[in-house]
């Protein structure tokens, strides 16, 4: 069977923080995910998540068609039946800067850009009189607004569309969204983009 892959682009519109469950206790109590040259990601499994959900939401709503979640993306085992999960048809990489941006930014000329992509939002808890209350100060690690980009791999078939209606859905990315971190629009592309 041929096998379909296209790219679904996450432009985010706000300042976002996909934590990586580390902190630096002096300097920040929740870090950025970055990879290996300390550039921001999405991980494969964020990117199949958000778009689970949105495909889900899809499903509520008649806009894809009932069963789509679980063909695409699997089901899990019912409680008692270890057997009894069933894998999804697609695959997702992780969400990256554009290829000429990852290189130049983790090379030695763009080390001193890379602190750029990162800032920081500190909170902390008020009391009913509005005082800040003592030991609550907390600082998290956010990462401006940018584009990032993952493949997905599948099956022919119509889950390209599915994921085309789906991502519509997708609204937000990333933790402390309800306090406006992580707006985004999610987009399908069929052909990889070419630079140069």
């Amino acid at each position: 069977m041929k096998k379909t892959t296209v790219w679904v682009d996450f432009s985010i519109l706000s300042y976002w923080h996909a934590g990586s469950g580390q902190g630096r206790s002096a300097v920040s109590d929740a870090l950025v995910q970055k990879d290996r040259n300390g550039l921001p990601f999405l991980p494969g499994r964020t990117v199949k998540g958000l778009l689970r959900e949105g495909v889900r939401c899809g499903e509520d709503v008649g806009a894809v068609p009932v069963g789509s979640t679980d063909r695409l993306f699997g089901k899990a085992a019912e409680e008692g039946d270890a057997a009894g999960s069933v894998p999804g048809e697609l695959s997702f990489c992780d969400a990256v800067l554009p290829e000429e941006e990852r290189r130049w930014l983790g090379s030695s000329e763009g080390a001193d850009l890379r602190s750029g992509l990162y800032d920081a939002m500190a909170s902390t808890k008020i009391d009913d009189k509005g005082i800040a209350e003592d030991k609550t100060l907390r600082t998290i690690e956010l990462c401006v607004p940018l584009t990032l980009s993952a493949t997905i791999s599948g099956p022919g078939g119509d889950w390209v569309d599915v994921l085309e209606r789906a991502c519509r859905l997708v609204r937000g990315l990333g933790s402390h969204r309800h306090r406006g971190l992580g707006r985004c629009r999610c987009t399908v592309r069929k052909e990889e983009k070419r630079h140069g």
